[in-house]
């Protein structure tokens, strides 16, 4: 059995099935008095049995003491207490491998509650939407009527816009969330489709390998995949240029010319339609005062607000401290895995290793805090020598590529300048950062055996190859984002000959078209993958968990594996 750290780790990285919601529309005086009654008609249903064991009579009391505990605290103005209450009422019920979902969904909406009246005492925006994540959670675990939870969802925006944006305004009708969850779906599976077509007309698999043909089909079908995982990323810009909008119609015109840059593989051109949000926010040189940040982190708090209500927030990304406290050396404190929320479309998390957003990441230990609201000036900084070193190479690299999402692009194109001109980091430096990576990704995959094994589709097959292809670009000065583009300019100029653009090419092809088909089949960020072909008509359900079992893809053809692996003829 994984420890409860290693289960929340990898939860972190998998999630389950997506799940359509219906609307509802509620006065807030009416979700209020609910919410001070916490009457137990307006939760799922939890049931009672009277044939348990003795220790599971146990277990039901001890749960229904620490609910009333927290009704009583909470209707007291205990805040801390009554979520302690709940959390430890959680707790008890809590198991990733056979998840109790009634009784999680009742304490995940109770605990809604208590932060949503911490956020009207505190006024914080990250204090709304980590309630809005803990409704959407009960809402993945409540099989039944969802009206009272989409009724708290909107009660959450419209306090938020009061509490924290200072907005006397109703929130936006539930029905665009809705619209937004059915614009995604339609978006998966249009790309579903193109996988499919494009599997069809261009499969070098089905010929011998020493056939003359294979080269010329498998270039077809690396540059078809490039082409999917490019449109790609244009859609997932205009989904968020979409959500921004929307945010700003609400919160008023920005106070200065901003704009807003991707990261990772977003700006990579290597993002799927489930992969995390990993951005940063340009403000004007000059205008970087309170005002102007306050207004950006408003505006990241309602966006991440409309992110989470698309339901693929798990709960660990947001660092809810009763869950999951990855500030504290307990790992006890750290214990919540969330295996039934979906993980898809979702800000990138509030954890110490990611939190690649505006946000940015909160004082630890041995680091100070790092905002990603920034001027253009300011954050190429990040590519100086002495702020590398400090926070860490992985930072003024992620910050090194980036691309345009929105608002004033040329704020963008200002920020990449100065980070390409700037000379205070060494180029050897640069270069050893790309060697100590690749070799970081070479010893994971090292081991990787062939057959029989699950692989992680991110870890041993999409990472090294993407890796690969940046090391050569930094060492060769190449800037450009787009991994594509990177083997296009190396070989432009000559750096790599035709043949070893056409293998780079269908090597980043094959890893990012196995991720692609992984998260599709599994419905999220699932990375398990079979080296195996489809089996599951063999396979005894019996003996294996349920979850476990439907969350692994089968390679549709192993020579796909071994192509990406050793190269035609063993190149």
């Amino acid at each position: 059995m994984r420890s409860a750290r290693t289960q929340r780790q990898q939860d972190v990285r998998g999630r389950e099935d997506h799940f359509s919601l219906s609307s509802a529309a509620a006065s807030g005086d009416v979700i209020n008095d609910e919410m001070r009654r916490l009457s137990p008609e307006v939760r799922p249903a939890v049931p009672v049995r009277n044939d348990r064991p003795t220790s599971q009579v146990d277990e039901d009391n001890s749960y229904r003491r620490y609910i009333w505990t927290a009704d009583r605290e909470l209707g007291n103005g205990d805040l801390d207490a009554a979520e302690q209450n709940l959390a430890a009422a959680l707790k008890l019920v809590h198991d990733p491998n056979q998840p109790d979902k009634a009784r999680e969904a009742d304490c995940l909406c109770r605990l809604g509650d208590v932060y949503i009246e911490r956020g009207k005492r505190t006024g914080k925006g990250r204090t709304f939407t980590q309630a809005a994540a803990l409704y959407n959670a009960s809402m993945a675990r409540t099989d039944g009527d969802r009206q009272n939870i989409v009724a708290r969802l909107q009660e959450t925006e419209r306090q938020f816009l009061r509490n924290t944006c200072n907005l006397d305004c109703e929130s936006c009708p539930y029905s665009s969330a809705l619209d937004h969850i059915k614009e995604l779906d339609n978006t998966r599976t249009r790309v579903k489709c193109q996988l499919d077509k494009i599997h069809e007309e261009h499969n070098p698999y089905q010929y011998d390998e020493d056939d003359p043909v294979v080269r010329e089909v498998e270039i077809k079908r690396a540059e078809a995949v490039r082409d999917l995982f490019k449109g790609i990323t244009v859609d997932r810009q205009e989904f968020i240029q979409v959500l921004t909008d929307e945010c700003i119609a609400k919160l008023g015109p920005p106070p200065c010319k901003y704009a807003f840059i991707g990261l990772g593989s977003q700006a990579t051109e290597l993002v799927t339609p489930y992969s995390d949000l990993e951005f940063a926010i340009l403000i004007k040189e000059g205008k970087d005062d309170d005002d102007t940040r306050r207004y950006f982190l408003n505006l990241t708090h309602y966006l991440h607000l409309k992110f989470i209500n698309l339901g693929e927030t798990i709960l660990p990304a947001m660092a809810i401290p009763s869950l999951n406290d990855f500030l504290s050396e307990d790992p006890e404190k750290d214990w919540f895995y969330d295996s039934v929320t979906p993980r898809g479309f979702a800000f990138d998390g509030f954890m110490p290793w990611a939190s690649k957003t505006p946000f940015g990441r909160d004082k630890t230990k041995s680091k100070t805090p790092v905002s990603l609201i920034q001027t253009p000036a300011k954050l190429a900084e990040y590519q100086h020598l002495h702020i590398a070193l400090a926070e860490g190479y992985h930072l003024s690299d992620i910050l090194r590529r980036v691309s345009y999402l929105t608002g004033d692009e040329l704020l963008v194109n200002d920020y990449v300048e100065r980070v390409n001109r700037s000379l205070d980091r060494p180029p050897v430096l640069s270069r050893l950062s790309a060697v100590l990576t690749l070799g970081n990704n070479i010893r994971q995959i090292k081991n990787v055996k062939r057959t029989g094994q699950l692989l992680d589709v991110k870890k041993e097959l999409y990472r090294f190859p993407s890796v690969a292809v940046d090391v050569l670009s930094v060492c060769c000065g190449i800037t450009t984002s787009s991994v594509w583009g990177m083997i296009k300019e190396l070989h432009k100029t000559q750096r790599i000959s035709q043949e070893d653009a056409h293998h780079l090419t269908v090597l980043i092809s094959i890893s990012a078209e196995l991720r692609l088909r992984t998260y599709i089949a599994n419905g999220g960020q699932k990375d398990r993958l079979s080296p195996l072909t489809e089996m599951k008509a063999q396979m005894d359900k019996h003996d294996v968990e349920e979850i476990f079992a439907e969350s692994v893809f089968y390679i549709p053809d192993s020579k796909m594996l071994f192509r990406s692996s050793i190269g035609k003829g063993g190149q």
